[in-house]
């Protein structure tokens, strides 16, 4: 190989690693199969459990977003929200 060439191996980029996406759909399989089960639903947890319920939820929400909106070539709008918890607030 030539001195500042690379060998073209490795994933691209922002491809999933092969074992965590193994791993999120066993969660997926065992979640789904949980619910099946009345006495463990999710739902029944959140009830008892509200405070650490909406903990986990609000880590599934994403903490940015930007979108680029076009239409027929042209730039419309640049939209970027940024979520921040400002615990000073409460």
């Amino acid at each position: 190989m030539a001195i500042g060439k690379k060998s073209g191996g490795g994933s691209r980029k922002g491809s999933p690693n092969k074992l965590t996406k193994s791993v999120k759909e066993a969660f997926e399989i065992a979640f789904s199969e949980l619910q099946e089960d009345k006495e463990a639903k999710l739902t029944n947890w959140a009830k008892e459990n509200p405070t650490e319920f909406y903990k986990l939820a609000a880590k599934l929400i994403p903490t940015s977003v930007n979108a680029d909106l076009t239409t027929k070539g042209e730039q419309i709008k640049l939209w970027q929200l940024e979520f921040v918890n400002d615990k000073s607030k409460n």
